[in-house]
């Protein structure tokens, strides 16, 4: 590829085709057309991490696509950013192969109501034919709904057509859609590892959170007690969170604004496992987080992009990973300590499967 009029286009749908990214760029010519100019990016699981790069026939393509910064594709705003072959190269040659998630019948539901029942969801996808005991709706080590669930369908024909219900509403809360997989059901079905209570580089005041998962339901006592290199107010809690791989990095200098979503972004086209934030009494993020990946590969490449900004600020990162796992959340012993907390993509511990 020796082509430098590339551009890399963030925040894609996952459902998004070539021509989509196509007609996003209508005025611009793609080298060989969509088929052929527009390379995807996925993750180690073979995900897809909403990215992509193009390949343009001329700068003035390239300029033109710049333009679009920005701009929306369906309700997704579209960062468009400059770029060259050789980091296209690099990134596609270290992706995971795309997943056969296509192939599959499984969406997964974000934004549930927190009494949410699986009749609840079978009436919300009325007409739409839900395989026997196809409904898991996760829960936290209490036993209370995370606001997430799966739902498996007949055919990936009818999974399509659930699709569509993203965004509508049970209750009063929109719920979002996505496509999932069985292996994602299977994920959140093990077993998480146990909190640990071995103070690490940023549990200088030690000790657990304060609720049942990790951020709003303890928020405002977890602030009172500190986090990263201290608290506020000297009390006697830590940032000590739940590593599910063993190969932690850590964040800090966060936007008050942040989301889940927006640290997947940063870290793309590594695909984490695990994101936790760090919540204020207020539901708005505290500036700190936690993200887990598969591997300490992972782990290590995701150190490159320390200093590097999320919106305005800069994004300090610490590595906590070792090549056998025995390292990841601030932790080392596998002691039981509470709460098991988690933001992570595939739902919490303990689902119910019905």
């Amino acid at each position: 590829m020796d082509n430098e009029c590339v551009v890399r286009a963030r925040g894609l749908p996952w459902s998004a085709t070539p021509e989509d990214i196509q007609n996003f760029f209508k005025d611009c010519n793609i080298v060989g057309g969509p088929q052929n100019g527009v390379h995807f990016t996925f993750g180690i699981d073979g995900r897809p991490s909403g990215e992509c790069f193009v390949q343009f026939v001329s700068e003035k393509d390239v300029e033109k696509a710049l333009e679009m910064n920005n701009e929306h594709m369906g309700k997704r705003y579209i960062e468009v950013f400059r770029s060259k072959a050789e980091e296209m190269e690099w990134v596609i040659k270290r992706m995971g192969p795309p997943s056969d998630r296509d192939q599959e019948a499984v969406v997964k539901l974000r934004g549930l109501p927190y009494g949410c029942s699986k009749e609840e969801i079978a009436q919300f996808f009325t007409g739409l034919e839900i395989v026997p005991n196809g409904i898991t709706i996760t829960l936290d080590e209490e036993g209370k709904t995370t606001g997430e669930g799966f739902v498996e369908f007949a055919s990936p024909e009818i999974a399509g057509q659930a699709m569509q219900k993203h965004k509508e509403k049970i209750g009063h809360r929109y719920i979002e859609i996505f496509k999932s997989s069985k292996s994602d059901i299977k994920y959140v079905l093990k077993p998480k590892p146990l909190m640990s209570t071995r103070p690490g580089p940023y549990d200088r005041m030690g000790g657990p959170f304060g609720g049942p998962r990790f951020g709003r339901g303890g928020g405002d006592q977890f602030e009172r007690r500190g986090g990263f290199g201290g608290g506020r107010s000297g009390g006697t809690g830590g940032f000590s969170g739940v590593s599910s791989t063993g190969h932690t990095v850590a964040m800090r200098g966060l936007p008050f604004g942040a989301k889940e979503t927006d640290v997947k972004q940063f870290f793309m086209p590594l695909n984490p496992v695990e994101v936790r934030l760090r919540w204020g009494p207020d539901g708005r993020c505290c500036g700190e987080g936690e993200v887990d990946f598969a591997t300490h590969a992972d782990a290590t490449a995701a150190m490159s992009k320390d200093r590097q900004t999320m919106g305005h600020r800069y994004i300090e990162l610490f590595l906590n990973s070792s090549p056998d796992g025995s390292q990841g959340g601030w932790s080392g012993s596998n002691q039981r300590s509470g709460n098991v907390a988690s933001n992570q993509q595939g739902g919490d511990t303990n689902p119910q499967q019905g």
